[in-house]
């Protein structure tokens, strides 16, 4: 994907300008990337690969002795000083990269260097090279979704934004991080900033890292925490909270809508997607497109273009089927740097076809949203019943000792954010898990914008999380108090009924409500008539019932999964069992193709045998390199 590669340092080592060109020839994943210049100044060599399609300018940008590589967006640089005395940007400035650097130099001698960060609300990372101090910084923004790592490699400062293009180092060779795999095969994704790559780590979010060239060391500096939010002692009306919530994300969702820019959603069934479509009509350039990608029959598929048509939007459908939701991720999982499960890869579906089409340019992904019905917050006694169970450490864990090791370091990084569930989601999950789609995204030349992520947004829930009671129903009440058309009487693919049938109004309307659902509760309970409807994602042959987007479980039995996971489990020079205990995923294996539903499980070890063939024998890093032949 697009990015940032360099170093400081490397004086014993000899062309660095041909190191440096492998490293950006590492992130070139497509004929659209532009490859800028090779910087080399003092001992700090740097470039860049970018999109021509995202139009991300030429680097470094330079003034005044200063060199800075810029990759990201800034959505409120108009609303932010660029000089203590509060001074904003005059019509001069006209890029991000150019407002990014003026704030710097107006910033730098102050007492607070780096305050200029701190009310960006952005997606980015960069680089910034100040000839006179002879400094060199690392910086982010204050969620840190975009990834850029570190290391320090015989004395020298290495920067990447992916991994892979540490190999192009004299003498390198990689150590995989067993912690990182440990808790890849256990939730699924690794915490805290671990990388693949032992004595390699992620920037940590809203962080400056800085490099002494001459003395050749490191300091780093956290910018801005959430204990600069200001939290409410108690909940204010629950009234206000709903309409304040509401204006908060029709803002968030208007500052990330540019003029001229094409807007595309990945429509679903859920309450997610469908915000954003509702709030970014009328907000965007032109009428956005949105997209459903599932098996055929899904309740999403029935439900999605229902939602399109009301809101005005031309609606496309992808099918997802057996034969061709695995192949096309393969190559993904290389080029997106770093694992994710191949289960979890369904985004790539829209971006195999936005990279045929090229219907839009930006894509608004639904991420965060999810916490603003107040159902993932858990009080701090619970967080080993989420790990165990939401996040299934139970299932995937290979053996006592794996469930008890990555539960042990999971519990000291919990308590490293203060024991807050709020901070896990956002520093953990979203930037390890959720973050894979944004890298996809980058690969095929497409922003992909979290609205949800706005900070206005977030640091006002963080507050109305810290009060520590109940936010639920209130995100439901919004939606249907600002977007009644899509939300009162469509339904919502998780129940099959509209909200309003669920949630409770405010007021005395909803203690009747409340009243009357828990005396029907007690008598379901007595008759014992509480027997909710089952709702399978098995291909059946009645095509009336309602079923997930994807069928997985089934999936992986058929062609051409079954032979390939086949043959790479059991791969006599497989690599996997360094990691991952042959003899028990072989069971795991044979026990799902028997009828076992168990795809999660399987899919973790089958991306980590894809991902260490594409790393170190360069196999697969294209797709299937070779026939697929069934063997049953």
């Amino acid at each position: 994907m697009p990015g940032l590669v360099g170093f400081s340092g490397g004086r014993d080592w000899h062309n660095c300008s041909d190191i440096l060109e492998k490293m950006q020839q590492a992130i070139t994943h497509r004929s659209f990337y532009v490859n800028d210049e090779l910087f080399a100044k003092n001992t700090v060599w740097a470039t860049q690969s970018r999109s021509f399609v995202q139009q991300i300018p030429p680097g470094p940008v330079r003034g005044n002795s200063c060199y800075l590589w810029f990759h990201g967006e800034l959505y409120n640089r108009r609303d932010c000083p660029i000089t203590p005395d509060g001074r904003f940007a005059d019509s001069q400035i006209t890029t991000d990269a150019q407002w990014f650097l003026a704030a710097y130099e107006n910033y730098r001698q102050s007492d607070q260097p780096w305050k200029f960060l701190h009310p960006l609300d952005a997606q980015f990372y960069a680089v910034l090279y100040d000839e006179r101090s002879r400094k060199l910084h690392l910086i982010n923004d204050r969620f840190g979704v975009r990834p850029l790592h570190w290391t320090i490699w015989e004395n020298t400062l290495v920067w990447v934004s992916e991994i892979k293009a540490l190999l192009a180092l004299p003498g390198y060779q990689p150590t995989l991080d067993r912690d990182t795999v440990e808790d890849f095969l256990g939730i699924r994704y690794p915490l805290q900033d671990n990388s693949w790559f032992k004595g390699v780590e992620r920037l940590p979010a809203a962080t400056v890292l800085t490099w002494d060239e001459d003395r050749a060391t490191i300091k780093s500096h956290r910018y801005w925490s959430w204990d600069s939010v200001s939290v409410y002692e108690k909940l204010p009306d629950r009234r206000e909270i709903v309409e304040e919530l509401g204006r908060m994300f029709l803002n968030a969702v208007e500052r990330r809508c540019l003029p001229g820019e094409r807007l595309g959603i990945p429509l679903s069934g859920g309450l997610d997607s469908r915000s954003l479509l509702a709030a970014a009509v009328g907000k965007a350039s032109s009428p956005p497109e949105t997209v459903t990608y599932g098996q055929a029959n899904c309740d999403d598929l029935l439900i999605a273009p229902q939602v399109a048509k009301i809101a005005g939007a031309k609606h496309h459908w992808i099918e997802m089927n057996s034969q061709n939701w695995l192949l096309p991720r393969i190559p993904y999982l290389w080029e997106m740097d770093t694992p994710a499960s191949i289960i979890h890869m369904q985004f790539s579906s829209l971006l195999d076809w936005v990279s045929k089409h090229r219907s839009f340019d930006i894509v608004f992904h639904g991420d965060c949203a999810g916490r603003f019905d107040g159902r993932q917050f858990f009080p701090a006694e619970d967080f080993d019943k989420y790990l165990c169970r939401q996040l299934n450490l139970d299932g995937f864990a290979r053996s006592p000792q794996h469930h008890k090791s990555v539960r042990e370091r999971a519990r000291a990084y919990f308590e490293s954010l203060g024991s807050s569930c709020y901070k896990l989601g956002l520093d953990s999950r979203t930037r390890s898990f959720i973050s894979k789609d944004w890298r996809m995204g980058a690969v095929e030349g497409i922003n992909v914008r979290l609205p949800w992520m706005d900070n206005q947004l977030q640091e006002y829930w963080y507050a109305l999380y810290s009060t520590g009671e109940d936010l639920g129903g209130l995100y439901y009440l919004m939606l249907l108090n600002r977007f009644p058309k899509l939300f009162k009487e469509l339904p919502w693919q998780k129940i099959g009924k509209p909200i309003s049938e669920v949630v409770v109004p405010l007021g005395w309307q909803g203690d009747l409500i409340n009243l009357q659902r828990k005396i029907w509760s007690k008598v379901e309970r007595k008759l014992n008539l509480n027997k909710p409807a089952s709702k399978s994602n098995n291909s059946s042959g009645d095509s009336s019932v309602l079923r997930e987007f994807t069928d997985y479980n089934g999936w992986l039995r058929q062609e051409p999964a079954r032979s390939l996971v086949t043959r790479l489990l059991q791969a006599p020079d497989a690599l996997y069992p360094e990691y991952c205990n042959r003899e028990v995923t072989l069971q795991d294996w044979e026990n799902h193709l028997n009828g076992e539903d168990s795809f999660d499980r399987i899919g973790t070890v089958f991306t980590l045998e894809l991902w260490l063939q594409q790393l170190f024998n360069g196999r697969y890093r294209n797709g299937i390199d070779e026939p697929i032949k069934a063997e049953w």
